[in-house]
């Protein structure tokens, strides 16, 4: 049989040596392709910042596995209501989002986001890590036969921007307003009428007068949306949110099925990705907010009347949730015992 060496020094043999040199090329990408694993992760969560952390954590799984465990994050491949079935049928392999996302499969999820008048980013982490939280969740998980991982806590959100200014409790009451989960449920004992709109169509919603105001995220990413140039009142601090934490979500028996070392590269990367979102993210946010005072943004602080009237009307509605959800009793209950252990920092927007 002709060799490569012999094809090379014969050029009537140079087709040959070139066929011969693809076949073992493919022949050995394949072998090596053989050995990676790839998985499907579907993220939930606005590019910016919430999606940036999802590409950070799947470079460091590539990074901690040599490039054996490939992780490949796509843009809402299936919606928020749709993950459960899309995990379990096998059509994603994971989710990276927030496990509030998943409120209509379980409402005890929605307070593993974050939840109103709650621990800033490292309060959250100390409840989830070493307070109770992981365990209560992943109990919910196990119900439906899925494995979450606890991956980044991101800062307090803005207060929400309004047409004109709330000086009163009473400008609340009619006020049509973008809101979302837990926060909306509060605002709405207050007499304010809520919309879930997604995020490309709040800008043009307040533009025209469909809507008085909204809430959405992190000052940075209220930014990007445009939300600055239709609503010139901002307030603070974002009492509806004040961390918002993030998860990869998949099934329990991909994660039983993955080896010792990709489940430590998962835990790893988890580990890295929440310290850069609790030391990158806030930054940003800071200079987000210097740049809205430039911009002639009007930056304020809640009346005492309004916060104390939110925090009232917030506790009626975990207190009526919990009464017919035991899962989620349990979950609250556990962050009040942490809190009453730990206590809970005053509420903090952002330097202006």
């Amino acid at each position: 049989m002709t060799s490569l060496l012999d094809a090379c020094q014969n050029p009537a043999n140079a087709l040959l040596a070139a066929s011969l040199s693809l076949v073992i090329g493919l022949s050995t990408d394949v072998a090596a392709d053989e050995d990676v694993l790839h998985w499907r992760m579907n993220s939930l969560l606005y590019p910016k910042l919430f999606g940036e952390a999802g590409e950070h954590f799947a470079e460091g799984v590539r990074r901690r596995t040599n490039g054996s465990f490939i992780i490949e994050v796509h843009d809402r491949l299936v919606l928020d209501q749709d993950s459960f079935g899309a995990l379990n049928s096998g059509l994603i392999d994971a989710v990276w989002g927030s496990a509030g996302h998943h409120h209509r499969e379980d409402a005890a999820l929605a307070i593993f986001s974050g939840f109103p008048f709650g621990p800033d980013p490292e309060g959250f982490t100390a409840w989830m890590r070493d307070g109770g939280g992981t365990e209560v969740l992943d109990r919910i998980y196990a119900k439906h036969d899925l494995k979450g991982h606890y991956c980044g806590a991101l800062p307090i959100e803005g207060g929400g921007w309004f047409r004109a200014p709330v000086e009163h409790l009473k400008n609340l009451n009619g006020l049509r307003m973008r809101s979302f989960g837990y926060g909306a449920r509060t605002l709405m004992k207050l007499g304010v009428v809520t919309y879930e709109l997604p995020a490309t169509d709040i800008r043009p919603a307040m533009a025209t007068g469909l809507i008085d105001a909204a809430e959405f995220s992190l000052p940075s990413i209220d930014a990007d949306l445009g939300l600055s140039e239709v609503a010139r009142h901002l307030y603070q601090p974002g009492w509806q949110q004040p961390a918002t934490a993030l998860e990869i979500l998949m099934p329990l028996k991909s994660w039983l099925a993955l080896s010792a070392g990709h489940k430590a590269a998962i835990k790893s990367a988890c580990d890295e990705t929440l310290s850069w979102t609790l030391a990158a993210v806030p930054k940003q946010q800071e200079r987000t907010i210097l740049q809205f005072r430039k911009e002639g943004v009007e930056l304020h602080d809640w009346p005492e009347e309004v916060l104390a009237a939110l925090r009232k009307a917030w506790e009626e509605v975990i207190t009526e949730e919990t009464k017919h959800n035991p899962m989620l009793a349990e979950a609250w209950n556990s962050y009040r015992l942490f809190q009453d252990k730990h206590g809970a920092p005053p509420l903090q927007g952002y330097a202006e």
